[in-house]
């Protein structure tokens, strides 16, 4: 399954020259831990960077006045993405790769579509090994109902 399919659509930006009290604020009205630093080239958005709030507990830890810093100053520039088209495992390997838990997700022609997290991917992960428990279970429920009678080969199905 392709990431276009798994991503989060709804995606906080911000521009460079905005503060980093601008950031904080964002994150803290949104619940994210994350925000891409965009730039508009052709009318589309294209992601320029990225800020974390590790990025932010860093640089507040190192500056006397960090609400005048600018997210421009203190952004991962040039941010590791992936291709809506690209899979779910595609995207895991890239991260492991890259030790990042966010990527954006930028259609083919480099716009920004979408966000995917380490956490998304569990999520979506842990619900599928519950899937894959629940036909076990349901495998070791027929076998019972199948042994019961001794008349009643096994069948391979």
């Amino acid at each position: 399954m392709s990431i276009k399919n798994l991503c989060n659509k709804k995606v906080i930006t911000i521009q460079k020259d905005a503060t980093l009290n601008n950031v904080s604020e964002l994150m803290l009205k949104n619940h994210i831990g994350s925000i891409v630093v965009v730039e508009t080239i052709n009318g589309k958005q294209i992601p320029a960077g990225i800020v974390t709030d590790r990025d932010i507990a860093l640089t507040v830890g190192a500056i006397s006045k960090p609400g005048e810093i600018r997210v421009d100053q203190i952004m991962q520039s040039n941010p590791i993405v992936i291709k809506e088209s690209d899979s779910m495992y595609e995207t895991i390997g890239k991260m492991n790769r890259h030790g990042v838990k966010r990527l954006p997700v930028i259609s083919d022609d480099g716009a920004l579509c979408g966000i995917i997290s380490a956490d998304d991917i569990l999520t979506l992960m842990g619900d599928d090994i519950s899937k894959l428990t629940k036909i076990r279970e349901s495998q070791l429920r027929n076998e019972k109902g199948i042994k019961k009678s001794s008349e009643t080969p096994y069948v391979i199905i």
